[in-house]
């Protein structure tokens, strides 16, 4: 008995394994948590932030590390749209920066970390 919510739900999470898009969410995000625990920034100030900071700490920056692992999947599952996916990994780094959420180092660890995930579960 299908349900077409439910193919819907399920074709959608099955497909995220498609080129490794799954896995290098998991993976991204897993690195980038114990890296986060293990230095412990502090984020910029408050003051400055236009929106409300995170408690997680500063470096390296998930929005950067994430983006650009995406960017990598997205790019193996869908190359022709390889320009878009970079762009906006780009623009979502920038804007960490930007809202005074996270000092560039903190973007440059999390981007340099995302394109490591990205490339890895590529070879997965």
């Amino acid at each position: 008995m299908r349900r077409s919510t439910v193919d819907r739900a399920v074709v959608a999470y099955t497909t995220t394994g498609n080129y490794g898009v799954g896995w290098v969410v998991v993976g991204a995000l897993g690195v980038n948590y114990a890296v986060k625990l293990a230095v412990g920034r502090e984020r910029p100030a408050p003051a400055d932030a236009l929106i409300r900071l995170p408690a997680s700490s500063s470096f390296p920056s998930s929005h950067a590390a994430m983006s650009v692992a995406a960017a990598f999947a997205l790019s193996r599952a869908r190359p022709e749209l390889a320009p878009v996916w970079w762009a906006a990994a780009a623009a979502m780094a920038a804007s960490r920066v930007y809202v005074g959420a996270h000092r560039p180092g903190d973007v440059v660890a999390g981007a340099a970390l995302g394109a490591v995930t990205g490339a890895a579960a590529g070879t997965v």
